[in-house]
């Protein structure tokens, strides 16, 4: 069961990872800017790997959040965690992001166990798949 950690050398209110995403077509965009977001229910991508992938939406779809309402276009990809697990055919939506690459939703984190532990002035977040279930990690 892999589990990925990363241990924060401060209290930090962002979780930042690295994270591949991959066409239908096998090409593959790898950033260390993905950041996970238990708030947001889709995976949302960069335009610029929208760009960067050619990617083809395959339907319309919206973003909203403290902004409000946006229209956005859908695509089909396939994101692989930092634990090295594959989540196939995830419907993600595109943002004009300036500073993240990937902002990882509930659609792909309900795949395993989230676990963020703040001790002693420091953040620790784990990631494990499959999930077990609990909270010991």
């Amino acid at each position: 069961m892999p589990t990925y950690k990363k241990e924060y050398p401060t209290l930090v209110e962002d979780i930042m990872t690295d994270c591949d995403i991959y066409s239908a077509d096998g090409h593959k965009f790898h950033t260390e800017r993905a950041l996970w977001d238990t708030g947001a229910d889709t995976t949302i991508i960069s335009s610029r790997i929208v760009t960067e992938l050619a990617l083809q939406p395959y339907k319309a779809g919206g973003i909203s959040g403290i902004g409000g309402a946006t229209g956005s276009n859908v695509y089909l990809v396939h994101v692989l965690t930092p634990t090295g697990d594959f989540v196939a055919n995830v419907e993600v939506m595109e943002n004009d992001f300036e500073d993240i690459d990937v902002l990882i939703g509930m659609d792909v984190i309900v795949f395993g166990d989230f676990l963020i532990t703040n001790k002693d002035g420091k953040t620790t977040f784990q990631f494990r798949t499959p999930s077990e279930g609990g909270v010991e990690l």
